[in-house]
């Protein structure tokens, strides 16, 4: 089942192109978000993986953090940044 958008939802998606637009049920008061299909897409492969656990991305950001500088012992500033600090 496609349910077909209203005048209404029409006319709020053209004013924001390509943004999400809140919807809500008259009847049961739920909020309903409406959004580009390729958008959701976009969240549902982020999101969409309930198996997802955010500690399996941790040896990548490591070896991009590295890579980035933060093993630069110019950065070993950053480690004492609160005694260079002015005291009010």
């Amino acid at each position: 089942m496609h349910p077909k958008l209203t005048p209404e939802m029409r006319e709020a998606l053209l004013e924001k192109p390509g943004q999400p637009v809140t919807v809500e049920d008259d009847q049961t008061h739920l909020h309903y978000i409406l959004l580009p299909l390729k958008v959701y897409q976009r969240v549902r492969s982020i999101f969409g993986d309930e198996s997802f656990d955010v500690v399996d991305t941790y040896a990548a950001q490591s070896a991009v953090a590295g890579s980035a500088g933060w093993d630069d012992p110019e950065m070993d500033v950053y480690d004492d940044y609160d005694s260079h600090r002015a005291v009010p």
